[in-house]
This record gives C-alpha cells, sequence and structure tokens, in this order.
C-alpha cells in the first residue's frame, strides 16, 4: 500500500479551508494561465493548446459553472491530474480555473449524483476503500468530505469496502430500486460483489453485500480470459488458487435493451473491452454470452487496461462512449491518440468510432513526458519552444506473459512567428535532429557551442544519465552521427542539462538534474574555443526536490535565469508537480541557496490575495523567459501526460501565512520504527490522528503531536493527520 495525499493549500480568496489570522505574504515570482497561440502549421490552430495533453483519463458530468447545463470533468490518472471543460453549444472549452474547486484527488475518479440532489457527488479511491465528497454547491462549486472509509455489512457486521487504486468500480442503481449500489472486485479480485444500498435515507449509506458472485462470472488470475456460468467457489482464493487480481476497469450500462444492466470490462495489460450480456434478473445477474472485441466493426484496441464512460455529448441523441487507458505504469500506455470516442447510431443501433484523439487532438501532446526549452534557434530574438518527451508509444509485447510496452523519445521544434509583445508558436520540425530513429528514452536538450565550430549544437540528457551530443550539420538537415557518452559524463539516471555561465567567468556551464532530484555541476573549464568540463559536485546549492512521502525519486529538472532585477534564479520541475525555485545563488555560486518556495499561480491576471501552488501533474519541467514586453518573467511547464501550461508572469501576489508553505510538504513521525511512542512533526496543528492496518481499519484515535501506539501488535500501519496527509510507521518490539 503506497501513501498518498499532499496537504491541499488551494487557499484562495473567500474560500479558505482551515481559519487562520488574516496575514498574507508576498511571493517572488507570480503567474496566470494564458493561452497564446498555437498552431499545427500555417493555418490550424489548436483550440485549448496549453490543457496538458491526455494519457490515461477518466471522464463525467458535472455543471462546472452552474448555469443548469452539463459540462466535461476529466481525470488524468498520470499525475491525478484534474481537467475541466465547459460545454459551449456543440463544443468544449478548456476551463481550468474550476479545478480548484475540487478536493485533491487520485487514482480513480466518479462522479455520481448519490441523494438525488441534482449534483454529482465524487467518489474516489480512499485508504484501500472508497472515499465520498459531497458536492455542496451553492454560488460556486464546492464539495464536503462526507467519509474516507466507505462501509458495507460483510457478513456478521460492517467493514470498510476494499476498493484498489487500479481499479476502476462501478457506482450506478444496479437494481433499479433508486439508490446507488456499488460494483467491485473483491480483494483478490476473479469475483464481482455486489454491495446494494439499503438505506431509505438518500444522505445515508447503508451498503450490504447482496451478491458475491454478481453476474456469475470469473476473471482469470494472470490473463483477461472470462469464464462464464461460474459459482464462485470463493475458497479457491484462499486456497492459493487466484491471488492475482492487478486491476479492471468497469462500466454498467443496458447494450441490448432487454431491461437488464450489461458489464463492459477492461483489463490491465489488455488492450480490449469485452461485453458480457445479462439474461438473468434485476435480482440475480448472469452474464450468458460474450463479445471479446467490442464495440464490432472498430473495436477498442488501447494499451493498457481501456477504461470507458458514457457522456452526454453536444448533438448527439443517445450517450458517446469515450475511451482512455487506465493503466496505472507510466511506461505503458499508448499516449498519442489514446482517447477514442465512440458515437451511438441510433438506426444501426451500434457504436461508430468518430476520433481517436477526442479533445487531445487540440491540445499540444509529445506522448508521454513533456519537457520544454526556450532557446532562439533561428536568431531572429524571438524565444522558440522545444518541446522533448520521455518517449511516444510504438508498440507492445507480450514477454513471460506481461506486457512490455515500447517508447522512442524525440523533440519537436515549434518556431516562435509571433512578435516581442505576443508570442505565438508554429509546430515547424517533429523530430528535431531526427533521434526518433535512436530508440532513446527521456531525451532533454541544452543549446550551446560544443564542437567549437561556431554553430550551435545540442546536448541531450538521456534516461541512463549519461550525454548525447548532437552537432549542429544534423541540426539543420544535413545529417552526421551523433555522439553518446559526452566526456564520460554520467549523474546516474534521467540527466537533464541546462547550460548556464553559473559562476560568472564568461563561459557557460554544465548544471544537471537527475532522477535522485539532487543537482550535478560541471564547470566549463574549456580555454582557447574548446569546450571542456570539471566535475565540481553532485548536490549543488542543497537542492534537493524529493517528497520522501510521495516517492524515492525527484527528477530535478533545472532551469536558470539572470537579469539585472532578480539576478539568478533557479527553477526546478519534480517528480511530485510542483516548480520549486532558489534565489541567493550570485553570492555564493557554490554554497547552499535560498529557498524560494514553491511557484504559485493565480486565477485570473486580477487576482489578489488568492494565489495558490501551481500543480501540474507529475515529473513536471519548466521553461522561463521574458516572452512578452512586460517586466514580469514568463512560464511554460511541462508534465508527464505529455503536454504543457503557459503562464504568464505578473505582479507578485500574495497569500495565507498560516498556510503550511508547501515547499516543505513534511508530515514526519520519530523513531520510526517505534517500540510505541511517536513524536509528528509537521507544519499545521495536529487536530485529529488517527491510525489505520493495511486494511483500512481504524485501531486508535488521538489528537496532539504525541501519540503511542500501545498494544498494536509488530507490523506496518498509516498514520493519517487531520484526515488530509497520510505517512507509513512501523512498530516493533525492540530495536
Amino acid at each position: 500500500m503506497r501513501t498518498f495525499q499532499h496537504l491541499c493549500l488551494s487557499f484562495c480568496c473567500l474560500c479558505l479551508l482551515i481559519e487562520v489570522r488574516a496575514q498574507y505574504v508576498t511571493e517572488d515570482f507570480s503567474f496566470h494561465r494564458n493561452f497564446c497561440t498555437v498552431s499545427a502549421n500555417a493555418s490550424d490552430t489548436l483550440a485549448m493548446p496549453w490543457a496538458g495533453g491526455m494519457n490515461a483519463v477518466h471522464f463525467s458530468e458535472i455543471d462546472l459553472d452552474l448555469d443548469g447545463v452539463n459540462d466535461l470533468f476529466a481525470f488524468e490518472k498520470h499525475g491525478s491530474r484534474i481537467l475541466t471543460f465547459l460545454r459551449r453549444g456543440d463544443h468544449y472549452i478548456y476551463a481550468p480555473q474550476y479545478a480548484k474547486h475540487f478536493p485533491e484527488l487520485h487514482d480513480w475518479v466518479i462522479l455520481k449524483d448519490y441523494n438525488g440532489d441534482g449534483k454529482p457527488d465524487i467518489f474516489t479511491y480512499g485508504l484501500a476503500s472508497v472515499r465520498v465528497f459531497r458536492n455542496v454547491s451553492d454560488n460556486q462549486l464546492a464539495f464536503q468530505l462526507v467519509t474516507d472509509q466507505l462501509q458495507a455489512y460483510y457478513y456478521n457486521g460492517y467493514v470498510n469496502i476494499f476498493a484498489s487504486p487500479d481499479d476502476y468500480l462501478i457506482v450506478e442503481d444496479i437494481d433499479q430500486d433508486g439508490h446507488l449500489d456499488l460494483l467491485n472486485f473483491w480483494v483478490l479480485g476473479k469475483y464481482v460483489h455486489h454491495l446494494r444500498n439499503y438505506s431509505d435515507d438518500p444522505n445515508v449509506f447503508d451498503f450490504r453485500l447482496e451478491s458475491e458472485c454478481w453476474g456469475h462470472f470469473e476473471e482469470a488470475g494472470d490473463n483477461n480470459t472470462i469464464t462464464l456460468f461460474s459459482d464462485c467457489d470463493s475458497k479457491e482464493g484462499e486456497n492459493g488458487g487466484h491471488t492475482r487480481h492487478t486491476g479492471s476497469s468497469m462500466l454498467l450500462h443496458d447494450f441490448d435493451h432487454n431491461g437488464l444492466p450489461d458489464i463492459l470490462l477492461g483489463d490491465i495489460d489488455y488492450p480490449n473491452l469485452m461485453l458480457l450480456y445479462n439474461h438473468g434478473t434485476l435480482q440475480d445477474a448472469r452474464m450468458t454470452a460474450m463479445d471479446t472485441a467490442f464495440p464490432a466493426g472498430n473495436p477498442v484496441h488501447l494499451y493498457s487496461m481501456p477504461a470507458p464512460a458514457l457522456i452526454n455529448l453536444p448533438g448527439q441523441a443517445a450517450p458517446s462512449m469515450l475511451v482512455s487507458p487506465s493503466d496505472p505504469a507510466f511506461s505503458k500506455s499508448q499516449d498519442l491518440n489514446c482517447v477514442w470516442r465512440y458515437d451511438y447510431d441510433t438506426l444501426l443501433q451500434q457504436y461508430t468510432l468518430t476520433s481517436t484523439a477526442f479533445l487531445q487532438e487540440e491540445m499540444i501532446d509529445v506522448g508521454s513526458g513533456c519537457h520544454p526549452v526556450l532557446f532562439d534557434w533561428n536568431g531572429d530574438g524571438l524565444q522558440d519552444l522545444f518541446l522533448a518527451n520521455y518517449g511516444s508509444f510504438d508498440s507492445a509485447e507480450y514477454v513471460n506473459g506481461f506486457l512490455t510496452s515500447h517508447f522512442s523519445s524525440y523533440i519537436r521544434y515549434y518556431q516562435n512567428t509571433g512578435t516581442a509583445s505576443h508570442p505565438i508558436f508554429q509546430l515547424t520540425d517533429e523530430d528535431f535532429g531526427q533521434l526518433k530513429a535512436l530508440n532513446l528514452h527521456a531525451l532533454h536538450p541544452a543549446f550551446g557551442e560544443f564542437t567549437c565550430d561556431g554553430h550551435t549544437d545540442m546536448l541531450c540528457g538521456l534516461e541512463d544519465g549519461t550525454l548525447l551530443l548532437v552537432p549542429h550539420q544534423r541540426l539543420i538537415g544535413n545529417g552526421g552521427e551523433t555522439y553518446p557518452g559526452y566526456l564520460n559524463i554520467d549523474v546516474g539516471k534521467f540527466s537533464t542539462p541546462a547550460f548556464f555561465d553559473l559562476d560568472g567567468d564568461g563561459r557557460k556551464d554544465l548544471i544537471i538534474g537527475n532522477q535522485r532530484g539532487l543537482l550535478s555541476y560541471y564547470r566549463n573549464i574549456g580555454i582557447c574555443g574548446l569546450t571542456d568540463f570539471e566535475f565540481i559536485t553532485d548536490t549543488l546549492g542543497g537542492v534537493d526536490v524529493r517528497n520522501p512521502e510521495l516517492s524515492y525519486f525527484g527528477y530535478s529538472v533545472p532551469c536558470l535565469f539572470r537579469d539585472s532585477v532578480h539576478g539568478t534564479v533557479l527553477f526546478c520541475g519534480s517528480e511530485q508537480g510542483h516548480i520549486f525555485h532558489y534565489h541567493g545563488i550570485d553570492e555564493n555560486p557554490l554554497g547552499t541557496y535560498t529557498f524560494g518556495g514553491v511557484v504559485y499561480e493565480c486565477a485570473d491576471s486580477e487576482c489578489q490575495q488568492c494565489a495558490t501552488p501551481l500543480r501540474e501533474g507529475r515529473r513536471t519541467a519548466a521553461a522561463i523567459a521574458h516572452m512578452d514586453d512586460d517586466p514580469y518573467l514568463d512560464l511554460i511547464v511541462g508534465n508527464y501526460a505529455g503536454g504543457a501550461a503557459y503562464l504568464k508572469g505578473r505582479t507578485p501576489a500574495s497569500h495565507e501565512s498560516g498556510t503550511p508553505n508547501l515547499s516543505r510538504t513534511i508530515l514526519r513521525a520519530y523513531p520510526n520504527p517505534t517500540i510505541g511512542p511517536l513524536t509528528i512533526d509537521t507544519d499545521i496543528p495536529v487536530e485529529l490522528v488517527v491510525v489505520y492496518d493495511l486494511f483500512g481499519r481504524v485501531l486508535l484515535r488521538s489528537s496532539g503531536p504525541n501519540i503511542h501506539l500501545g498494544d498494536l501488535p509488530d507490523g506496518m500501519y498509516i498514520l493519517e493527520i487531520n484526515r488530509q496527509q497520510q505517512i507509513k510507521i512501523v512498530k516493533v518490539s525492540g530495536f
């Protein structure tokens, strides 16, 4: 079980989540989202270029602006990003300002109205269970936590409903009695449990296990084979016959119009959807027939674990089906053309494929991982945009029964065809330097003169931690070789070089990020026009962007900038999705840099005292420059879903000083492991402490920063603070 959820610091304007004294601090930098023009060619302008891309999304409907018309909510699994789109006539427009009204969510999200007030509520993954938020919108969108762990009556008592972070379960009125029920795979998979809601009060849940074998089918343990007419002998799992359930997606709908809900299944590692037809009754569902290539004509084929959703799209007489991968692994899913839209033909009574990149085709999307770099390539005085990626999906194969996907990395070049006051980016080269054929991973470019011929070359970081030199002649299309292992520099894994004169001697040095989240510094010691670098340190500035509660890694991506106003400033992307900034560099380039915190964004250019931390999914990277004629730095941020956000600089805004600094993101309990006593170190008052076991059962409640595990047996537990942050703790009898 992994830990999750950073403390939400989106205290904005009048919507404070925690009462604090109204004291404000001013940020060094502030930004608001902007939508400068991007075109795929000279005439094709993208409608929503800066929406951030899509890799693994699941859709729901909700009225975002409370105008009585349902809009579109999309949850990006690869980075836990929320994307919001307003319905305007026959199309959608990207409206990121509504995302901040949702609580922090992760793994999977389903919006369903459980209390009949016409407002969709949130069902999402919690602590090995289902977390629920009620939609309490009045004048604006708002949600209130109902429970962290939804419970149901199993056999002889109420326990937490099991949920996997990798499953998409079903929240529907299965027996058509007017109450939402649940379908979920049991803890070892194989069988689907029906949890019926017996409550007469729409605001109260009373789930009880109605059937251990809903539909009378079973899923194989090591592939996506479905067996119909099963008697669901649960003892098989207990005796070790079936212990592997890696993830499934589910959708309930009456596809054959016989009045009974059928079930559509996707499975991890597989690209297809399987439709199981229900010919039983509402009280006893029985799947008696199966279609393994649904829908007919153009069946879904998306690696891996396609997750379907039925959405009422504009201009359609019946709900359309939107399908996208939901594999939790970052390096398995098809990433380009990965949002398939099927419209239902009411005459032919079948689904027809109408798009393989719904909404995605209107965004910048380079596949998996997006690292932006700004550099004036054509020498016209305007900053051009280069977008490198981890790679894009090429193919997949099964090795020893497990899915292996193949990716290849490339760099896109967008020429700035605008003006000094208004950038316009036009896609000019989809494979800058012709690097895709080399089958590399995680290219990250830095531009400079490395071959001493008077022309600009490109030095690229790679997944293996080394550097690849791409000479100028290859960059301009004249062929030539590339040179791996540049100067034998190796920073471990995922090298991300920046070329910048750190020590002010007139020669640009190499500052290189890596998977560990640290920075390495190689000083330029070349003379007489020759380029050479000397290793100085692998802990430059004391920079460390790791968050141990999220990952062992940091994936630091440095970007440095110097001007007369700010001096030298370091911006650094990270695994956790924030952009960190550091200053105090010019005074002591080899010392410890002053940590400026995370980059903040405002809802719009006029926002005052309502800045919130910028977070763009996972594995972010930043490019920063003066992109227009105002005095503020502008920012482009890439994320692992393959897209980017454009943020225009503005007058530094303020945020609540009482709000914990997200730069710390600290929740620490020590000693850990412990024989019993624990002291909690965090940024906020400790009002509630809950200790759970790994099955999500509450074992202990307390308050204050000191807690004792008492008579709990040795083992691993989850400690939760104020229902917002969690950390793993280990209790032992002695050391």
